[in-house]
């Protein structure tokens, strides 16, 4: 119990080194997972804003419209504006279906790594990775 007290840092070192190669490596999976789910949500975000953006615009009588382009507005017709959007929208659909299989593999990989880890730790008589499975 008073191990379990240190730094985790403290415990790993005492740990063989092919196990701490595997924390290490699950541990840049574990990043590499959580920066691809960042991105995904905002991919996701756009997606819905650019559909609700499509559907004000279908509303419009108007065939003038303005864009922004930073802090600056400009006089534009509907229907450009319309096709840039469902362009971006086309791009942003392959960069999430892309996003999706890479976040899928990773996790596959994150629980081989752990499964590893686990088998590891369960192997080399330390009761503290059975207590935390």
């Amino acid at each position: 119990m008073d191990e379990r007290k240190d730094s985790d840092g403290d415990c790993v070192q005492n740990l063989p080194q092919n196990v701490q190669q595997e924390i290490t490596q699950f541990q840049q999976l574990e990043q590499q997972y959580q920066m691809i789910a960042s991105q995904l949500q905002s991919v996701d975000a756009e997606l819905k804003d650019i559909d609700s953006t499509l559907e004000e615009l279908g509303k419009l009588t108007n065939e003038e419209v303005y864009k922004s382009a930073g802090s600056v507005l400009f006089k534009s017709d509907k229907e450009t504006v319309e096709k840039e959007l469902s362009e971006r929208k086309e791009t942003l659909s392959l960069r999430k279906t892309t996003l999706e299989r890479q976040e899928t593999r990773l996790r596959t990989k994150l629980q081989e790594s752990q499964k590893k880890i686990q088998e590891m730790l369960g192997t080399s008589g330390s009761s503290a990775g059975a207590q935390g499975s």
